[in-house]
C-alpha cells in the first residue's frame, strides 16, 4: 500500500511538472506575435491616447501592454511573481527595467 502511495505521490508531481511547462510554452509561444502579445492590441485600441489610466497610476502603451501580459499569465496559473519576470526575461531576452517591473507586479496582482 505504501510503495502504491509513493508511486501515486510521484505521477502527481510529474503531472504537475508537465503541466507547469506546458503553460510556460503556451506563454513563450504566445508572447510575441500571438494572442498574449498586447502591443498592437493597445496600441489600435488606444491609437489617441498617450497615456492610460489604470487605477491611480498612468501607463503609456509599453508598459500598459506589460501589465495586461503579467494579468493574464497570472489568469494562466502562474502563481510567483518572480516566476512571471522569470517567463518575460526570458521571452525578451533581457532583464526588465524598474518601471517594466512595477508595471508587471501590477498587473500580476490586479484583480479584473
Amino acid at each position: 500500500m505504501k510503495n502504491l502511495f509513493f508511486a501515486l505521490l510521484i505521477f502527481l508531481g510529474i503531472s504537475i511538472s508537465a503541466q507547469q511547462t506546458d503553460k510556460q510554452s503556451y506563454i513563450k509561444k504566445e508572447s510575441i506575435g500571438g494572442k498574449l502579445d498586447f502591443t498592437k492590441k493597445v496600441d489600435e485600441k488606444y491609437k489617441d491616447t498617450p497615456m492610460i489610466v489604470f487605477g491611480d497610476t498612468l501607463y503609456n502603451k509599453k508598459y500598459f501592454a506589460i501589465l495586461l501580459w503579467a494579468a493574464n499569465v497570472r489568469n494562466l496559473g502562474i502563481e510567483s511573481f518572480d516566476q512571471a519576470v522569470k517567463i518575460w526575461e526570458e521571452i525578451y531576452k533581457r532583464s526588465l527595467t524598474d518601471p517594466e517591473k512595477k508595471a508587471l507586479k501590477t498587473g500580476f496582482e490586479a484583480k479584473f
